[in-house]
């Protein structure tokens, strides 16, 4: 099996790079910490494992290489893969066998999108290609889709809820149903990452998978310091993050392409609509949930600063965070007392209350 492409001499030491999120290492205790990179999902995936020996942090790092190989073969939504194949039969009418990964996220989805009011929803693959957000090259150059291609879509609107598992077999009566499991699979990632690493016996490790960030006992003693990325430049502030959090996030600045006006198409899709979602520039959602914080701050972006209040009520984040197109912060009250915030975007209201933790009970 080949290995995830490492490239670990990219970028400087400490800073790991998790789209919103530059994670700031701090001087480290016993074995010196052992950190790869790699290229996968399309993305830029680190692993930092401290305090443990050099031949056990090998060993987990080769494991981590090779479940992200496999997670790829398997979920990638626009290269060959066990997902582009069953959107290849779901076009054509056809039921088509299934990898147990698949169909776990299939499942962990149906409950997150009806949470969401449907505005996470890994069935919209169709929509995503037709805005040539299926590429890892930004920003998007070619035509966005007629206004035609738009109103077909919508009046067949597709839903994860279409997708039947049968057995080993996905099947869907919807032929637009294409599975992208973008908004999730981070998280499905992480979560994976994680139980290996502890099978492996390591205590202490952050990994950063295309944008998003969870963490692993502690940094030498202390919780995980985590840059927030402003939006419109620079950092925003820091979240001191525990062992067992994740923290998600998504915005406008990297994946994105330049509307006729100039302003910026976020790869981010409104399924309502058909169209890039508008409002937010940047959204973070915490939680120990990494499955839960990747589908929610996709849903948070789409649902803009009209839905905040009612999404992170509907899905349980206590923990979360939206700037907006003008500027504007939202926040739920225990997210702001995380926060350590460099410049104060323009306050839209008190913060949230939602309870004292992340996690409600």
């Amino acid at each position: 099996m080949r290995q995830a492409v490492s490239t670990s001499e990219a970028w400087p030491r400490g800073i790991i790079a998790a789209g919103l999120c530059l994670t700031l290492a701090a001087c480290s205790r016993g074995p010196a910490p052992r950190i790869e990179e790699f290229h996968i999902f399309g993305s830029l995936a680190e692993v930092e494992i401290r305090g443990a020996p050099p031949e056990q942090a090998q060993a987990a790092m080769a494991d981590v290489s090779a479940l992200l190989v496999r997670r790829e073969g398997e979920w990638h939504a626009w290269q060959d893969s066990d997902v582009t194949r069953i959107n290849a039969a779901f076009k054509a009418g056809l039921a088509a066998p299934a990898p147990a990964s698949v169909i776990d996220l299939v499942e962990r989805s149906k409950p997150l999108s009806e949470a969401s009011e449907g505005l996470f929803d890994p069935a919209v693959g169709g929509l995503v290609a037709a805005w040539g957000f299926h590429t890892s090259t930004y920003p998007v150059l070619t035509p966005p889709p007629s206004k035609d291609t738009l109103e077909q879509w919508r009046r067949q609107r597709p839903h994860i809820a279409d997708v039947q598992v049968r057995g080993d077999q996905l099947k869907s009566d919807n032929p637009r149903v294409q599975l992208d499991f973008g908004a999730i699979a981070e998280g499905a990632a992480t979560r994976e990452i994680l139980a290996l690493l502890a099978g492996h016996g390591v205590q202490h490790a952050l990994v950063t998978l295309g944008g998003d960030v969870v963490a692993l006992g502690d940094g030498d003693g202390k919780p995980w310091q985590v840059a927030l990325r402003d939006p419109f430049g620079g950092i925003l502030g820091g979240v001191a993050l525990n062992g067992g959090e994740a923290l998600f996030s998504t915005g406008n600045y990297s994946k994105f392409r330049d509307s006729p006006s100039g302003t910026r198409w976020s790869h981010i899709l409104d399924p309502r609509t058909g169209h890039p979602a508008r409002g937010a520039a940047a959204v973070v959602v915490l939680h120990t949930d990494p499955m839960l914080a990747d589908s929610g701050a996709t849903a948070l972006f789409v649902a803009g600063p009209a839905g905040f209040e009612r999404l992170v009520r509907r899905m349980g984040l206590a923990c979360a965070m939206m700037v907006t197109e003008e500027n504007e912060m939202l926040v739920t009250l225990a997210m702001r007392k995380r926060l350590e915030l460099l410049r104060e975007p323009v306050p839209l209201g008190q913060p949230l209350d939602l309870g004292p933790g992340c996690v409600l009970p």
